[in-house]
């Protein structure tokens, strides 16, 4: 299949980008704090946002935090508000946290992500929250689109069980983070910084772990469809997003790349158009 390019001029109101499309009803109910993983010394939780008028089993949404992988949270303002509209939408959805750099490297916050997917899976979640969990997706935001990516391309197989994730809508998610990934536009140094900082690196040229970590290495023809969102004139550059695409495209992967016009970045991209479409993509393909 081929990859489906759209191009979107940026909503040029100043409000919050993530504010509800309308009032609506209050028929949401968020449960916060929920324990997904824990070892002797770390404990990583996620706040539940479930529909209370929907019809079960319900399809799942991961919603991860961008942050440069140095801060953020699931329980920030935007991801908050996400969330509930995730889950007015019909859906259950999740904002989770996760391990952060510099104390935490690749490959631990995949690993973390790839954790809250197996304990959603686990059959006391799935009736708890009246799941299916055949039909878990994820919404990643910046530096959580490059996790959210990651899990996606890790591994082979079917996209119902263990750690897969049959649907990804990445906001401005860096997919070549190796050095040929500099050859893609023109990177900022902050950008180069960051994903430094995530590899635990301290030179481009001197990262092997960053062919790993690049989630465009691990396409392969059972990973899920995407829906690839990026501004044209933001901090990753809209070759990232491309060079993805079209390794998907490669493959048979069912590809969609929406090109905002604009400095916007991350979760700063969903203006009501392109929350719209983030939300219908994942309503169809979970």
């Amino acid at each position: 299949m081929t990859a489906l390019l759209v191009t979107l001029s940026a909503c040029s109101s100043p409000s919050e980008p993530t504010a509800r499309l309308d009032p609506g009803p209050d028929n949401v109910q968020v449960t916060e704090g929920l324990t997904y993983w824990s070892d002797d010394q770390t404990e990583l939780k996620l706040d539940a946002c479930l529909p209370t008028d929907a019809e079960e089993p319900l399809p799942a949404v991961l919603i991860v935090h961008g942050g440069g992988f140095t801060e953020g949270a699931r329980d920030s303002t935007g991801v908050r508000t996400l969330c509930e509209l995730t889950a007015e939408q019909g859906a259950a959805a999740f904002s989770v946290d996760y391990r952060l750099a510099p104390e935490f490297t690749y490959p631990a916050q995949v690993d973390d992500l790839a954790n809250a997917v197996q304990w959603l899976r686990d059959p006391a979640q799935v009736e708890q929250f009246g799941i299916d969990p055949a039909r878990i997706g994820a919404i990643g935001s910046s530096a959580g689109a490059i996790i959210a990516q990651s899990l996606a391309t890790r591994g082979e197989g079917p996209l119902d069980s263990g750690a897969r994730l049959a649907a990804v809508a990445s906001l401005s998610g860096v997919s070549v983070l190796s050095p040929e990934g500099l050859e893609l536009g023109q990177p900022s140094e902050d950008a180069a910084d960051l994903v430094l900082n995530y590899l635990g690196c301290t030179s481009v040229t001197d990262c092997p772990q960053s062919v790993p970590a690049s989630p465009i290495t691990g396409v392969d023809p059972s990973d899920p469809p995407m829906l690839l969102v990026n501004g044209t004139d933001e901090l990753v550059p809209a070759e990232q997003p491309e060079a993805l695409a079209a390794a998907l495209d490669a493959v048979g992967v069912p590809a969609e790349l929406l090109l905002v016009d604009g400095p916007k970045h991350g979760i700063t991209l969903l203006d009501s158009d392109v929350r719209r479409q983030v939300l219908d993509f994942l309503q169809e393909q979970l």
